[in-house]
């Protein structure tokens, strides 16, 4: 397994009977169980990943589902533009344009292993694009909730994510 630092996981985190949902501006809301996410096509994404607490972990293989699929699969209403993925961690969300959202994996694997809850398993959003943050890498993704408009920064857990860094 890869050198990924892990952090204690949130008494909230119960993967147990796990659930992703796919709501808001879509024109059929999903409610995907694990055996629902593993019928979808998966594909791998190879990358470094660096936190804000100047580590690195080089060269990680993340295998999922491409959000890109999902929404398909759940039809975005006309205006959809903004993606708010929440995490089972109480009140903790990202906020991404749906371009954005849509090349992200929704991970279910890291190098060849299943996905941990300690890595943020049963399934973790894993922007693909080459300036993203640790935080916005959310672990336990529970809801892909479709917006029409822009989510405010309230919205997002970025001051959560860094509060949370020693």
């Amino acid at each position: 397994m890869a050198d990924l630092a892990s952090h204690d996981v949130p008494d909230e985190v119960d993967p147990t009977d796990w659930r992703l949902g796919v709501t808001g501006a879509v024109r059929t809301p999903l409610e995907l169980t694990a055996s629902d996410l593993s019928s979808f096509e998966a594909e791998t994404f190879v990358g470094d990943f660096a936190c804000e607490e100047g580590w690195v972990a080089e060269g990680l293989e993340w295998r999922g589902v491409r959000v890109r699929r999902l929404l398909d699969r759940a039809g975005l209403a006309d205006g959809a533009e903004y993606g708010l993925v929440w995490s089972m961690d109480d009140g903790y969300a990202c906020a991404f344009s749906l371009d954005r959202l849509a090349a992200s994996v929704l991970a279910v694997e890291l190098d060849g292993d299943p996905l941990g809850v300690e890595h943020g398993g049963p399934a973790r959003l894993v922007p693909t694009d080459g300036g993203r943050d640790c935080w916005e890498s959310v672990k336990w993704a529970t809801e892909i909730e479709i917006r029409e408009e822009r989510p405010s920064e309230d919205d997002t857990a970025q001051e959560i994510a860094l509060s949370r860094i020693e």
